[in-house]
């Protein structure tokens, strides 16, 4: 990392690089299959051993040139990401159900490697007025997302396997998918900022981000003879424009002791999508989305405040979701994007109090959200010959995976934070966190539950600048729609010694 400024030029940059080196893992599970007949059910078993090695950086760069008291410009560069390469052997067995009577085994292994990264830039433009709090900004920002895979699976198949799932086995073949996908977004934004007398402030701005998704999905079959083949039938090459044009209004008032803000955005989305390879039609598809937003403020006393708002957020599906392209390379485990995902609306009302004193600083806020779209994986067992554009099929059942717009959330939490100096030296502090949450998804899943998440500390300042501190911190199982996560507690005893 370093700094350089020269008269009216600021300029830093840092880097940083990490290697990582992942030993040999094993692991294993089991699932049950329930066909249409008795014939089609199974037990699997498997297991598997995995390794591989990985790499990741991260960069930056700033300007900063001062025209002069009125005038900044400001510049950056970014870039973060890694490389990753893996190698890995499953075996699966599969047996009747409730007997050791084999119906089928085979070996699979992968080899893969992958590389994403996200690269940026910008550069903006800030214009103060002789007028106190009036400001004009202008803005462009780059920014661009490629990936890359690469993967071979290879099967070795028992030939003891039952009849009955010659069919099924043919489907094993060796693959080797080759995919790369990318997003690149330009931002253009201005914003103006004015006070209108005393007591009122009005905000005005606009921006348009032209955002350019690809996917190319590449399979390529092994014949007989083990030569892959280019599959263009199960191969998918797919564009996603996204048009964002978007507008918002601000006002501020402030009288006294209190405060208000009102705020409306509104957003119009074009959507292009044509496929160029593969499966899927084209087919151009827009929103229009109008975002408020409130909050009033009340001054209880010089160092306290009482606050309560209203805000909604949307969330768009990335190309990951949308992407139609159906991965059957693994026929036990099929996955699909779906194009015809709607944005995710999530509203929100907080109610915070504060109060700052030299002595005693708290921090309260009580949270409310809903969701009614959000997008959910909806992964069933269903027969392959119900998966449209799956060719092969056999009438067994695999287990299905895409994403819909069926999920519901509400949250309630309460969280706190309080720091006591109760001495020139002697500081006790915490952090607390509370939250019920409540989820509904496919297939009448419903789960709902409390978690709470809790730091706190102390610190002492001894002679000659010696420094002790206690700190602990938890939390309990969080909730998910199909179960809970795990809990942890922690805490660390550190002792510090500033010189110089």
């Amino acid at each position: 990392f370093g700094t350089i400024k020269s008269g009216k030029l600021t300029f830093s940059a840092r880097y940083n690089y990490n290697y990582n080196n992942q030993p040999r893992s094993y692991s294993g599970g089991n699932r049950r299959t329930v066909g249409e007949t008795d014939s089609s059910a199974s037990d699997l078993d498997y297991s598997g051993t995995s390794k591989g090695d990985g790499s990741f950086q991260s960069g930056s760069m700033e300007a900063s040139y001062e025209i002069d008291t009125l005038r900044l410009v400001t510049m950056s560069f970014g870039l973060w990401g890694g490389k990753n390469k893996s190698d890995g052997e499953t075996n699966t067995l599969a047996t009747f159900p409730g007997t050791a009577n084999e119906l089928y085994n085979y070996v699979s292994n992968s080899h893969s490697k992958s590389s994403w990264y996200s690269i940026d830039g910008g550069i903006d433009y800030q214009r103060l007025f002789k007028v106190k709090d009036r400001m004009l900004t202008f803005s462009y920002k780059i920014n661009t997302r490629p990936q890359t895979s690469d993967s071979y699976t290879e099967y070795e198949i028992d030939k003891g396997y039952n009849p009955d799932w010659a069919d099924y086995l043919k489907r094993l073949r060796n693959l080797h998918n080759d995919g790369e996908q990318n997003t690149t977004e330009h931002t253009f934004q201005a914003d103006y900022t004015t006070p209108i007398g005393k007591l009122h402030t009005l905000e005005a701005g606009a921006k348009y981000i032209l955002r350019n998704n690809s996917s190319e999905d590449d399979r390529f079959d092994a014949d007989d003879t083990g030569k892959y083949e280019y599959n263009k039938e199960q191969s998918s090459h797919y564009k996603h424009l996204n048009d964002i044009i978007a507008a918002y209004l601000g006002y501020g008032l402030k009288v006294k002791r209190l405060s208000g803000r009102l705020g409306v955005r509104y957003e119009h989305t074009i959507q292009d999508v044509k496929y160029l390879v593969g499966r899927g039609e084209d087919f151009t598809k827009n929103f229009d989305d109008v975002v408020p937003s409130a909050s009033i403020g009340y001054k209880l006393t010089d160092m306290s405040n009482l606050r309560l708002g209203y805000n909604m957020r949307i969330y768009r599906p990335g190309i990951w979701y949308l992407n139609p392209y159906l991965n059957d390379s693994n026929p036990t485990n099929i996955t699909q994007g779906n194009p015809n995902l709607d944005s995710e609306k999530s509203h929100a009302f907080n109610l915070s109090y504060s109060n700052f004193t030299q002595k005693f600083n708290v921090n309260l806020s009580l949270r409310y959200s809903f969701t009614n779209n959000s997008i959910e994986q909806i992964s069933e067992m269903v027969p392959d010959t119900e998966i449209e554009g799956l060719k092969e099929t056999t009438g067994k059942e695999v287990l299905y995976s895409t994403y819909q717009n069926i999920g519901k959330t509400k949250n309630a939490s309460l969280s706190g934070y309080i720091n006591w100096n109760a001495t020139s030296n002697t500081r006790i502090y915490a952090n607390v966190y509370g939250n019920y949450s409540y989820m509904e998804g496919a297939n009448g899943l419903k789960n709902d539950g409390w978690n709470l998440f809790a730091y706190g500390g102390a610190q002492q300042t001894l002679p000659h600048d010696w420094r002790i501190s206690l700190n602990v911190f938890g939390q309990t199982p969080w909730v998910m729609l199909q179960g809970k996560g795990s809990s942890y507690f922690d805490y660390g005893l550190s002792v510090n010694k500033s010189f110089f």
